[in-house]
């Protein structure tokens, strides 16, 4: 029977009998495809050392022991493992990672050496981005930070490089082999400039002020910006206007200021306790949740103007900072920060729809939640405790660098919190190179 006969015997079928199994029968006759899945735009959220000790000391103090900051109530809950791998054996993992591997894990689907900015170990070839791969098949691109735009959780989608540190052309000691004048890529100052993203906001501005290597006219690169059509920003302001793609906002000379001030941890007793002080950023320092708003206004329109998703990475850089220093009050004033973005993004995801949005961190840090000297317990490090909202005590400990700062990262897992299409395969423990694919999916740009 040829397909025409098939396809009619099946009509009259359909016409003459009412059962289930005629019904199975007639649709065996017909052609099935598999329709596409529809695009997703993708919100991914970046708490810099934001761990799970990190998120429970910014809950305790912020809303209380019962409560739950924004991303906790994300319906979607996961775990993320966050190791390297060493360099001159990349076989071997690195259990505690940086940011510049951790970023590129997720970036590149591929696992690289602590320092690296998304290239291999030992080779330093390039590993494509994510963002590179959006951008290329037509998908706006924007990163949101409240470090220099040119560090390494931002870089890791926009720039390839041996050295996380190479961050301008006056910064590539060692990285020669990447210099512009010997036929490399060029700092990661330049590379975001070739990038042309739609839209980048952070700070960092001192890297954009250095002058081109090889170069006759020795111009900077903010002259060269200018000069190649970026519309560029400086104080916050500058973000209630209407703003013509390529954007490159640049708030700070490096990073953004501390929202939150306090007492830093101290050596047994410790300091305070103590209440934290909100003091501000200058005012041409715009926060977190204001970047991330005018970020999706923009990726939002072009977008749509293109018939494409967009992806967004926003991340709370000085989480990561404060912690270091083993300031808390400055590292919960950050946090505060990064949930109210979280909750611009989620409400945007909502309203919209078709969003995916992911909350998590690229590692864990040195901050632990413990009992008040008081309460008979000698801790061996740096502790301080702060009077929470709710009238209680809340002793926060640093010792992975004894009795000095800066303190270090930790090797544990961390939390993936997650909202929209596909967030359903976040649920469970990931490594971060499964977030590429899981993002990438939803972009639409691997089936």
């Amino acid at each position: 029977m040829r397909p025409y006969q098939r396809q009619l015997a099946c009509s009259l079928l359909l016409l003459l009998l009412t059962t289930g199994a005629a019904l199975l029968g007639c649709h065996a006759f017909w052609p099935r495809t598999r329709p596409a899945p529809p695009r997703t735009n993708v919100i991914l959220l970046i708490g810099d050392g934001l761990g799970d000790a990190e998120i429970t000391a910014a809950r305790n103090y912020l809303v209380g022991g019962a409560g739950r900051l924004v991303m906790e109530r994300l319906p979607v809950l996961g775990r993320m493992t966050t190791y390297a791998v060493v360099e001159n054996a990349p076989h071997l993992p690195d259990y505690v990672v940086d940011s510049a591997a951790s970023a590129t894990a997720w970036a590149t689907g591929k696992k690289t050496s602590v320092g690296r900015v998304s290239t291999a170990p030992q080779t330093g070839q390039p590993l494509p981005t994510l963002a590179e791969q959006s951008r290329a098949a037509g998908i706006p691109v924007g990163i949101v930070t409240t470090a220099a735009v040119t560090d390494a959780t931002p870089a890791a989608l926009a720039a390839h490089i041996n050295a996380r540190t190479c961050q301008g052309p006056a910064d590539m000691a060692l990285c020669p082999d990447f210099r512009r004048e010997r036929g490399g890529l060029g700092s990661i100052a330049e590379q975001i400039l070739d990038q042309r993203f739609e839209i980048v906001l952070g700070g960092g501005r001192t890297r954009f002020e250095q002058r081109l290597d090889g170069h006759d006219d020795r111009s900077t690169l903010l002259q060269t910006a200018r000069q190649s059509g970026f519309t560029l920003l400086t104080h916050g302001g500058e973000l209630e206007k209407p703003l013509i793609p390529p954007i490159l906002g640049l708030f700070a000379a490096g990073d953004f200021d501390r929202l939150w001030k306090g007492v830093p941890a101290r050596p047994y007793p410790g300091s305070g306790p103590q209440r934290c002080d909100s003091v501000g950023r200058p005012p041409e320092q715009p926060t977190l949740e204001d970047m991330t708003g005018k970020a999706l206004e923009v990726l939002d329109r072009v977008a749509r103007q293109r018939g494409r998703p967009f992806f967004l990475q926003v991340e709370g850089a000085n989480i990561d900072k404060s912690a270091h220093a083993a300031e808390p009050c400055a590292q919960i004033g950050e946090t505060a920060e990064f949930d109210r973005a979280v909750d611009l993004a989620w409400r945007y995801a909502q309203e919209q729809g078709n969003t995916l949005l992911v909350v998590t961190a690229d590692h864990a840090h040195a901050t632990q939640v413990i009992p008040h000297p008081l309460a008979g317990a000698h801790f061996p490090g740096l502790l301080a405790t702060l009077v929470t909202n709710e009238g209680a005590l809340l002793t926060i400990g640093y010792a992975t660098n004894v009795l000095s700062s800066p303190q270090t990262h930790t090797g544990s897992d961390v939390s993936v919190f997650a909202f929209g299409p596909h967030s359903e395969r976040l649920s469970g423990r990931h490594d971060q190179t499964e977030l590429f694919a899981i993002l990438a999916h939803a972009l639409g740009l691997h089936s």
